[in-house]
């Protein structure tokens, strides 16, 4: 599917399915009501739109315009699944990958950071839909055996798929001590991808729970349950983008630990920040970075966003 066959499908699935104005939808793809007009009528001369609107994924479209008008989102994608977390993100993952082309075009750059949600965009991502997009990773490394949980692994993966250049952050994710942290942010190579994952066009992130011993810190091995209970202990209910923060979305730092990884106040100034998860059981830590600001656009399964609007009320 080209990138503008994706962008067709995304603007009429919120016009014919979500019942979204046209001002609406220029006001989420950054386009003028003109513009929208054109794509819907694109849409319809190149079959897009038929009797039903093919996605990629089922969408559960009242959820997501509701949970995009009760927390201010640029946008939610609310996905038809009630399964396991891994089942359920790999379906996360599909509307993602769906919706990236929408958002980025040749020579932009992309931010991502680690685990499973990220792997699942990765691998539902197209290999001919982005073209030039380098990829820079957000957070310093897990583990280099484990795929499934290390950023490096995600970048190089990712720019792959986006024939783009990967920037990788080569240190641990948390560091001991200010001065050898001083030190590898000083470094020129590391110094550099640091500061091109705060210039960023677009982001993904996905959010793990701090108490749920399957997130990706805690499924690295490399750390041991002492130190991440240490966030714990102090108020920390998610982690994201390698940062443990409280249920209003602040920062929660452990004496004589340092994070390298893109700061969050960096990230609320990415121009859009996408964010996945599933399972109702992660819904504290969703709506966390909810309140927290760092998300322009989340993309969940209903049984979270169920429980995110409980919560909300």
């Amino acid at each position: 599917m080209s990138r503008n066959n994706n962008l067709l499908e995304y603007v009429a699935d919120l016009y014919y399915n979500r019942g979204l104005s046209q001002q609406e939808i220029g006001a989420i793809i950054g386009s003028s009501r003109p513009t929208v007009s054109r794509l819907i009528e694109d849409a319809r001369k190149q079959g897009i739109v038929k009797i039903i609107i093919e996605t990629s994924v089922t969408k559960n479209t009242k959820l997501s315009n509701r949970l995009r008008k009760s927390f201010g989102l640029k946008d939610a994608v609310v996905v038809k699944a009630d399964f396991d977390f891994d089942k359920s993100i790999e379906l996360c993952g599909k509307a993602v990958a769906s919706i990236l082309p929408v958002y980025l075009q040749p020579g932009m750059s992309l931010g991502i950071s680690w685990g499973r949600s990220i792997n699942s965009v990765i691998d539902a991502l197209e290999d001919d839909v982005l073209d030039g997009i380098d990829v820079c990773q957000m957070v310093g490394c897990m583990t280099m055996g484990n795929p499934s949980v290390d950023g490096f692994s995600a970048a190089q993966r990712m720019a792959k798929k986006t024939h783009g250049n990967f920037y990788s952050i080569n240190t641990p994710l948390f560091i001991e001590g200010v001065e050898v942290y001083n030190y590898l942010i000083n470094e020129p190579l590391i110094n550099e991808a640091l500061i091109r994952s705060c210039n960023v066009d677009v982001c993904i992130n996905g959010v793990g729970s701090a108490a749920d011993p399957k997130n990706s810190v805690a499924q690295s091995g490399y750390y041991d349950y002492y130190l991440l209970n240490r966030f714990a202990d102090k108020g920390a209910v998610a982690s994201f983008v390698g940062t443990y923060i409280d249920i209003d979305g602040n920062r929660v730092d452990v004496d004589d630990i340092y994070l390298i990884a893109t700061p969050l106040d960096i990230v609320r100034k990415i121009p859009v920040s996408i964010v996945l998860s599933a399972s109702a059981e992660n819904a504290d830590a969703v709506m966390a970075v909810l309140n927290g600001g760092y998300a322009d656009i989340l993309v969940v399964d209903e049984p979270l966003a169920n429980r995110l609007l409980e919560l909300k009320k």
